[in-house]
C-alpha cells in the first residue's frame, strides 16, 4: 500500500511504514499525517500483525510540519483552517495503538517528527541523526513536547532545547532516555529486526496491558499553544522568511 509521501508493506507479521518525500526531508502535511494515522487504525484491527515500525527515508525522519502547506493556508482565503490542523495529526492513534511500536531514525528528526517518533514505545537511532525542537525559532509554540518530555528531561536540558531550537546529537538524546538504542546506520535494521523477535517472542495481551497502563502518566495534550502562536503576526512572519530563506538555498 502507498499513497503520497509514505508506504506501508507487511513482512514477517510487521508494517513497515516508511515516510518518502525526499525533496521535503519528510516534512508533514496534514495529507500524510492523516495517512499515518488511518495506517495505526489499520494496524490495530489487523489480526495478522504484532508490530508497526516507522522509518524515514534518504537521510531525513520528519522533520516536523510542512511550513509551505502553513504559509499557503495563512494566505488563502481561509487562514482559520491553521486550527483544524489537529484533526489530522495521528499522535493519539499511534501512541494508543495496543501493539508495540518502533521508531527507526537515521538523519534528521525535528519538531512534529520527533513527536512521531515519541510516541513510539522505542527508537532506534543512527549515532549520526540529529534532532531538534526548532518551533521557537519560526514564533510557534508545540503543546504536545513540552508536556511529554518535562518529567524525562532534566529542565536545564529541556528548556535550552525548547528555548534556541538547538540541535542534539543522538547520543544527547539516547543520554535523558529519548532513544532506546544507538547503533550504526547499517547496523539499524539487524537491530530493528532483533528487537521484534524478541517482542514477538512475548505475550501480546502482557505488552499491550503493559502499554496502557504506561500511557496513563502520559497524558497527550492538544494544540492551544500552537493555534495561537500559528494565527499570530509573529509567527507568520518568521514562517514566511523561513520560506523565502529556504527558496534562495535552492
Amino acid at each position: 500500500m502507498s499513497t503520497e509521501g509514505m508506504t506501508f508493506e507487511r513482512r514477517d507479521g510487521v508494517g513497515w511504514l516508511t515516510l518518502h518525500r525526499p525533496e521535503t526531508r519528510n516534512a508533514l502535511t496534514k495529507a500524510l499525517y492523516a495517512a499515518i494515522r488511518d495506517t495505526c487504525r489499520k494496524v490495530w484491527v489487523d489480526d495478522s500483525l504484532y508490530a508497526l515500525v516507522i522509518q524515514g527515508s534518504e537521510g531525513s525522519f520528519a522533520v516536523g510540519g510542512d511550513l509551505k502547506e502553513m504559509l499557503a493556508t495563512m494566505d488563502g482565503d481561509d487562514p482559520s483552517l491553521l486550527l483544524n490542523y489537529e484533526d489530522y495529526l495521528p499522535f493519539e492513534a499511534l501512541r494508543s495503538l495496543p501493539k508495540p511500536t518502533i521508531a527507526v531514525v537515521d538523519g534528521l528528526c525535528l519538531g512534529g517528527g520527533l513527536t512521531l517518533a515519541l510516541m513510539c514505545d522505542m527508537a532506534v537511532a543512527s549515532s549520526t541523526s540529529s534532532f531538534a525542537m526548532p518551533e521557537s525559532k519560526v514564533g510557534i509554540v508545540d503543546g504536545h513536547l513540552p508536556r511529554l518530555l518535562r518529567d524525562r528531561v532534566p529542565p536545564a536540558i529541556l528548556r535550552y532545547w525548547l528555548y534556541t531550537g538547538a540541535s542534539f546529537s543522538a547520543s544527547e538524546a539516547h543520554s535523558v532516555g529519548l532513544l532506546t538504542k544507538v547503533v550504526e546506520s547499517d547496523e539499524l535494521q539487524t537491530e530493528t529486526e532483533a528487537i521484534l523477535k524478541k517482542l514477538k517472542a512475548a505475550s501480546a495481551n502482557a505488552i499491550s496491558l503493559y502499554k496502557a497502563a504506561l500511557n496513563e502518566t502520559r497524558p497527550l495534550s492538544g494544540m492551544y499553544e500552537a493555534h495561537v502562536t500559528m494565527l499570530g503576526e509573529d509567527a507568520q512572519s518568521r514562517i514566511r522568511a523561513f520560506a523565502e530563506r529556504s527558496s534562495a538555498k535552492r
